[in-house]
Formats: structure tokens, C-alpha cells, sequence
């Protein structure tokens, strides 16, 4: 019994060191007594000229005020720091609690390209941290402004609309404000607009982020075929400024016009002779015609003729003067009959009726007038010999 007892307390003696080592491990350790001052983007690039900022987080177990300030700043640069609204040289803070500042740098414009590194130090008296940063100078590193279209250029008819859509993007790291404008050639109506507002000429665009333009462009009804550029502009507050250009290839409207030189519509021929008719082809429409045939159906027996069977082109508001040949058939009477004359390419065609009247053979009254004296000539023989009987 006394042996098993011993053996007891013995074991206990062993056992009991292991686990109050356990339970010392699992408490918890006391929070670590430190200052701390971090930001989450500690070495930036800027351009010449710009400002930028960064965002310190300040901490500390015990509430304490913590003073800052910075060193390595070049001469010329303008430095703070912010919170609150303010310029501030220390905060406050606490157990549980952090202190948000801002510091913020301004370069000059005619800041070389270089890194510059930056200390920031953080002081509360019982204790100090200091935070390096770097700032590198650079020209491309304040992003640009693009601005692309989906189709640069769009084909319509003369007088027609066409609607570009454009996006503008901003890769800056500010907000920017824009102002729209755009022109076109002289008489054609052009407007940019933004995307989803009708009527607006100015548009924010986010840092980093884009916005869509609406772009429409309407020619002159009369407006010549061609490609014809659209400058599209966005300028923003600061003056930067960004455009692009963009090409309406105007399809030109065919059409044309037959007519007489005089305007009128009828001829006059004569049997056994030719006479000539001048017809106008008027290329009324704003695309050249080429190759422009004439054709003309007369009566049965009649023949037709042009100077210019087949006109090579006709620009735009240009008139062609074709002469034809009209020779009656010999079997014609006097009369009116109609010929069709008519012009035409593969873009347009015209045709005209010209009522021709027909007169008879000069021959004709010569045999006449002949006749006629020779009968004359006959009755006075007659009454000469047989007069005195």
C-alpha cells in the first residue's frame, strides 16, 4: 500500500512540470509594445511638374502622440503633410486605434529624371520608426489620354448621316474633366456628344478609366464623292488635349438629264435631206457618269445618227452636247412622227420624245411650179392658133 502510494506521488511529481508548462503556452503573449507607420505604396513614379500622395497609416499600443516629419526632400519641392483638412506635424493614437495621414509631394516642372528616396519619421518620444519611400521622376509616368474609334472611317451617301463611336480613355492618375468639340469641311454638320448623355459637350472621365463618344457627321445633299476628315477634340481643364481624325467616304448620288439645246421638243426634217438636233446630257447627280451611250428609236425607215455614240465620262453638274443626225426615210409624207432618243450608264439613264414633223421634197414643188408653167405655156399655144379661128 505504502509502495503504490509512493509510486503515486511520484508520478505526480513528473506530470505536474509538463503541465503547467501547457498552460503557460497557451495563454496569451501581451501585444507587442512598438510604433508603427506603414503605406501600402511606398515608391511611386511621377512626372515633372505633378503632385502625388501617399497614404501613411500610424499606430502604437499605448495612446501616445506621435510627431512626423520628413527628410530628403529636394530643394525646390513642396512637401506636407494632411489630415483633417489640415497640415498637420503630429496625431494621435491609441491601443485599438490607427491615425491616417496624407502626405503629399509636389514636383517642379523642371524636376530632372531621377529617384529620389525620402525618409519619413515617425517619433513619439519613448520610442521612433522611420518609413522610406521613393519617388521617381519621370516623363511618361503621368499616363496619357488616348482616344480611339471603333471604326475610323464610314462610308454614306451624300447627305446622310454617318455615326462613329470613339472611346476616350484616361491613364492619368486624376480625374479629368473634358470638353468635346469637332469639325468638319465647309457645310457639313458635325457634333460630339457623350455617349449617354444627349446634348451634353463635357464629360468626366475617371483616372484609369474610359468613356464613349458619339460622333455623327452629315454631308451637304450636293457633296461630291470622296473621303472627306472629321476632327474629333477632347480638351481637358488643365489644358491637356487630345484629338483624332476620322475619314466619311461620301458615296455620290447618279443621276442625269437629256434634253434639247433649245429646250424644246420638237424638230423638223425634210424628205431627202438630213438635219441635226443638239442634245444636252446634264450629269445632275454628285459622281461622274462614264461611258454614256446614246440610243434613239425612230419611225420604220429612218435613220439616226450621233456625232458621239458613246460620251467617256461626265463629271459632276457638267453637261455633254451630243449632235444627232436625223435622215427621214424617201417614202415619208409630210407629217409628225415622235423619235425616242434616250442616254444612259450603268448609274443612271434619261430619255425624251422629240415630236419631228416631216416636210415634203423641195423636188416636188419644183415639178410642180414646172408642171404648172408647162400647162400655162400649153393653154396660150392653144389659144393662139385656134384663138383667131
Amino acid at each position: 500500500m505504502k509502495r503504490a502510494l509512493v509510486l503515486i506521488v511520484a508520478l505526480s511529481a513528473l506530470i505536474s512540470p509538463a503541465a503547467a508548462s501547457a498552460q503557460t503556452d497557451e495563454e496569451p503573449s501581451a501585444p507587442p509594445n512598438r510604433l508603427t507607420i506603414v503605406t501600402p505604396y511606398p515608391a511611386v513614379a511621377v512626372e515633372p511638374g505633378d503632385q502625388v500622395s501617399f497614404d501613411l497609416t500610424i499606430s502604437a499600443p499605448n495612446p501616445t502622440q506621435v510627431a512626423l516629419t520628413a527628410s530628403g526632400v529636394p530643394e525646390g519641392w513642396n512637401a506636407a503633410f494632411r489630415g483633417g483638412g489640415f497640415e498637420v506635424d503630429s496625431v494621435m493614437v491609441g491601443a485599438g486605434t490607427e491615425a491616417e495621414v496624407e502626405f503629399s509631394v509636389t514636383v517642379p516642372a523642371d524636376a530632372p529624371e531621377d529617384a529620389v528616396p525620402i525618409t519619413i519619421r515617425a517619433d513619439s518620444g519613448s520610442e521612433s520608426v522611420e518609413l522610406d519611400l521613393q519617388i521617381r521622376v519621370s516623363a511618361a509616368a503621368g499616363g496619357e489620354v488616348t482616344m480611339t474609334p471603333d471604326f475610323p472611317g464610314l462610308r454614306a451617301p451624300a447627305g446622310e448621316t454617318a455615326e462613329f463611336r470613339v472611346s476616350l480613355q484616361n491613364d492619368t492618375p486624376a480625374d479629368l474633366q473634358f470638353e468635346l468639340s469637332a469639325s468638319g469641311p465647309q457645310g457639313w454638320q458635325v457634333e460630339a456628344r457623350p455617349a449617354s448623355e444627349e446634348g451634353a459637350t463635357t464629360l468626366a472621365v475617371e483616372a484609369g478609366s474610359s468613356e464613349n463618344i458619339t460622333v455623327e457627321a452629315t454631308s451637304p445633299p450636293n457633296a461630291e464623292a470622296g473621303e472627306y476628315p472629321i476632327t474629333v477634340t477632347a480638351t481637358a481643364e488643365g489644358g491637356q488635349e487630345v484629338s483624332t481624325e476620322l475619314i466619311v467616304a461620301v458615296v455620290g448620288s447618279y443621276s442625269m438629264d437629256l434634253s434639247t439645246a433649245d429646250q424644246r421638243l420638237n424638230a423638223e426634217v425634210t424628205v431627202g435631206s438630213s438635219s441635226d438636233l443638239a442634245l444636252l446630257v446634264v450629269n445632275t447627280g454628285t459622281a461622274p457618269l462614264t461611258a454614256v451611250s446614246m440610243r434613239a428609236t425612230p419611225p420604220s425607215g429612218w435613220e439616226v445618227t450621233f456625232d458621239q455614240e458613246t460620251v467617256p465620262e461626265i463629271p459632276p453638274g457638267e453637261t455633254a452636247v451630243v449632235t444627232a443626225t436625223i435622215t427621214p426615210s424617201e417614202q415619208a409624207v409630210a407629217g409628225d412622227y415622235v423619235i425616242t432618243f434616250s442616254a444612259s450608264s450603268e448609274e443612271a439613264d434619261d430619255e425624251i420624245e422629240v415630236r419631228t414633223t416631216v416636210n415634203p421634197s423641195p423636188v416636188w414643188g419644183i415639178l410642180g411650179i414646172g408642171l404648172i408653167v408647162l400647162t400655162l405655156v400649153g393653154l396660150a399655144w392653144v389659144f393662139r392658133r385656134f384663138g383667131r379661128r
